[in-house]
């Protein structure tokens, strides 16, 4: 019996090597996208998940591409990437590796990493889960709004800044990375907390993933991952803690997240 599982391609880059893949992949999966795929049922919703008993997600693209559907998925659905060319953190199958995967992969011989994942809360709205951050960004670039960033029983923090990234282990590598803070090894329970253009200096705090509040004094956004956007007043609460957990499938003989950022 094939593996019922949800694929999404990165958007325009469907072409015959992609198709070579998806036909490579359809021998052993039933495949389920909302997108229009060669060989691949299209559906209307990610409510199949449930109601197909999906198991697996094939993600073909980069880390972009399985970010944007992790955060459809709930932990127990395994979530295979497929790298098409770039630095590929998350994305950890090479495309010319894939029939090397689906021997390991069909016998079961491979890793599941838990990966921690981060949600927030707005006043009433919770967003969704993300793999990688929360950036919190000024609205208004004429002003800079003081954060008031409160770990309950850890600090207190009241500065002037741009903004602030709050990054799980596995975001550490990305928009956290490029604002000079810390790569944290990706099964590490921790949350990165990185201020962005701060009035006064201020240290990355790395803490245990805990009830984070915060507050920007003017007009704000948090960005979920780099690609959702939620509108924040001034003064209104973000509240940011621990999410589910994303079931990360990697060979055994992979390199490691920072042994990718070292190479």
């Amino acid at each position: 019996m094939k593996i019922k599982a949800l694929i999404a391609v990165k958007e325009g880059i469907v072409n015959q090597e992609i198709t070579n893949i998806i036909s490579t992949l359809k021998e052993h999966f039933e495949l389920f996208s909302v997108q229009d795929l060669p060989y691949v049922r299209k559906v209307e919703s990610y409510r199949i998940i449930e109601s197909e008993n999906i198991s697996s997600a094939i993600t073909i693209g980069g880390d972009g591409t399985l970010l944007g559907l992790s955060r459809y998925l709930p932990e127990y659905v395994e979530v295979i990437g497929i790298n098409m060319g770039g630095r590929g953190i998350l994305a950890q199958i090479e495309k010319d590796k894939v029939n090397e995967f689906l021997d390991s992969y069909l016998s079961k011989d491979y890793i599941i990493e838990k990966r921690m994942r981060l949600r927030a809360k707005i006043s009433d709205l919770e967003t969704v889960n993300v793999l990688n951050e929360f950036y919190i960004q000024r609205a208004n670039f004429n002003q800079t709004p003081t954060f008031s960033i409160k770990v309950e029983n850890v600090f207190v923090i009241n500065e002037r800044m741009d903004g602030l990234i709050i990054s799980t282990p596995s975001g550490s590598t990305g928009y956290n990375y490029s604002n000079r803070g810390p790569v944290v090894e990706q099964d590490v329970e921790a949350v990165v907390l990185n201020s962005v253009m701060p009035l006064r200096a201020l240290p990355v705090i790395i803490i245990k993933p805990s009830f984070i509040n915060i507050i920007s004094s003017s007009h704000a956004y948090i960005i979920a991952d780099g690609q959702l956007r939620y509108e924040v007043s001034p003064n209104e609460c973000i509240t940011v803690y621990k999410g589910d957990y994303l079931s990360l499938v990697r060979l055994k003989n992979s390199a490691s997240q920072i042994q990718k950022i070292l190479k």
